[in-house]
């Protein structure tokens, strides 16, 4: 047994299934090029999942106060194709990807790092590097992804997709991991980026409570003219409530992160 394999059995069960299942489409796609629960899940709902692509199942830290939930991994040619020889080489690159990313490859450029970076900021969980500091763009991005938890609802790339491709069904498994890893430790904060999490979080049938904040932001040029948003919830998971937020303005082009952060961290919980 590797230290990579009794390291998954010391995780709570939430997360060894997540490892276990990531396993798995590692191994076959090492071993015949594929994975058939992208290809099956393209074949089901349309959406051209990219079944010759690393799965992104999770990075970071799984134990983390701070718990970041994104709908999946977008294709890229820089990020694609064969990375990893073995699945301990793909469990070692995605606990420490901020790491592997900004501290060993003085080429990699991440846009979305940075943004990550300012609207974690005015949270709190991650000691950031004062921005006097030289060299904190590159040390703090890898903070962002290495110091907190993120997961793919759905782990396989595509140019993206809607909520309308998904049927309950079809989404339950993928709920039911991403939740499993989620109640496997306390959390602070838990937060899904993206609009589309509205629809999904409905679809799945587990949201039992929603508290809506709109508001504007903070601009260089003043405040903003239109109203960004963001929700508290509550869902249910093996008997328990567990609160989070859905970051709906996540992924608007062009938002003042930084001020957007602040707003949902003001908001969170209430």
């Amino acid at each position: 047994m590797s230290k990579i394999e009794a390291d998954v059995k010391n995780w709570p069960a939430g997360v060894a299934r997540l490892l276990n299942e990531a396993r798995t489409d590692v191994n076959e796609l090492l071993a015949v090029g594929r994975i058939d629960r992208a290809s099956g899940l393209a074949q089901r709902t349309g959406v051209p999942f990219d079944s010759a692509y690393f799965p992104m199942y999770f990075t970071g830290a799984f134990e983390s106060k701070f718990v970041l939930v994104h709908l999946n991994p977008k294709l890229s040619d820089r990020l694609g194709g064969p990375r990893y020889g073995d699945f301990d080489a793909y469990y070692d690159a995605h606990r420490r990807f901020g790491y592997h990313h900004w501290e060993m490859d003085p080429s990699y450029r991440s846009a979305f790092d940075h943004k990550q970076v300012r609207f974690l900021r005015p949270f709190g969980s991650i000691e950031f590097y004062p921005e006097t500091e030289s060299g904190h763009e590159r040390a703090n991005a890898a903070l962002a992804i290495d110091r907190k938890l993120q997961l793919e609802l759905i782990p396989y790339a595509s140019t993206g997709f809607a909520a309308r491709d998904f049927s309950a069904d079809l989404l339950q498994p993928h709920f039911e991991r991403v939740l499993g890893v989620i109640a496997a430790f306390p959390r602070d904060y838990i937060i899904f980026c993206g609009a589309v999490f509205d629809e999904l979080l409905k679809l799945s049938g587990r949201e039992t409570f929603r508290s809506d904040h709109h508001f504007p932001l903070a601009t260089k040029k003043g405040t903003s003219k239109g109203e960004y948003q963001f929700s508290n919830i509550a869902f249910s998971y093996e008997g328990a409530t567990l609160r989070a937020g859905v970051a709906r303005s996540f992924a608007i082009q062009g938002i003042p992160m930084s001020a957007y952060g602040a707003k949902c961290h003001e908001f969170y919980g209430r």
